[in-house]
């Protein structure tokens, strides 16, 4: 319709994005706990330059994700992954058909087990989402309930871990990282997929970003100060429709402290 503005999402992914919020935090500690997560940075304060190459860079990025996310407890191996295409299980990280597997996680109720492509050391953007993207698995493990639109969306648990990546933090590293993949692939090179950036598009993430700052009350700046350039405008486009529609939000700084 003739000057009718459009919305930054499209207002059933906008209402699946507000939902899914809604589930994470009833299960994960409410406002409070959300307020208390830091926004991740691509800084040495958060990323100490770690020493050592290869398996060593993969373990101490690793044990880092894992301490920002708060699961320096929670009992795990980190496993390096040769077969990228290898067959996965029901709790696996799923993957287009045909596309290589970065990081998968795996449990049999008794241990849990990551897995990470080698290569991605190289690629500290998409190894951070991928270790992100798996330990947030583990986290909505061991939530009884189903994400929002499980009933009807096959993809509905990845796209709700997506969402989790950005709940604990890491929803600018995870923007950032999607536009280097989309560009590796405009290259016609083959890279891998995996981490945060198969199932939310780049306006997913920063509308998450955009959520995640504006329910912790906090000042857009440091964050477009470490976007890639062309996110900045998308961020502000989000934080645009949120403060346009601040019932949005409204419910989800109502919920309580208490986790389930």
């Amino acid at each position: 319709m003739w000057g009718r503005k459009r919305r930054f999402l499209d207002p059933d992914l906008e209402e699946w994005h507000i939902a899914c919020w809604g589930w994470l935090m009833r299960h994960l500690g409410g406002v409070d706990a959300l307020r208390e997560t830091a926004l991740v940075l691509p800084t040495a304060e958060f990323f100490p330059r770690p020493e050592g190459e290869g398996r060593a860079v993969a373990e101490a990025i690793f044990s880092r994700v894992r301490e920002l996310m708060g699961l320096e407890q929670w009992a795990c191996e980190l496993v390096e992954r040769h077969d990228t295409n290898a067959e996965v299980g029901e709790f696996l990280r799923l993957q287009p058909e045909g596309k290589p597997i970065a990081g998968t996680f795996e449990s049999d109720g008794q241990s849990v087990v990551i897995t990470y492509a080698p290569d991605l050391v190289n690629r500290p953007y998409n190894l951070i989402g991928t270790f992100a993207h798996e330990l947030a698995h583990y986290v909505l493990h061991t939530i009884p309930e189903l994400p929002p639109a499980a009933d009807v969306e096959p993809m509905a648990e990845e796209l709700a871990t997506e969402l989790a990546v950005a709940y604990f933090g890491f929803g600018l590293m995870a923007a950032n990282g999607a536009f280097e993949f989309e560009q590796y692939q405009d290259a016609g090179r083959m890279g891998w997929r995996g981490g945060s950036w198969d199932y939310f598009s780049e306006d997913g993430w920063c509308f998450a970003l955009a959520v995640f700052l504006v329910l912790r009350e906090e000042r857009p700046e440091l964050a477009r100060q470490r976007l890639k350039p062309h996110l900045v405008k998308k961020l502000d486009a989000a934080l645009a429709r949120l403060a346009a529609a601040p019932e949005l939000l409204a419910p989800l700084r109502e919920l309580s402290s208490k986790r389930d």
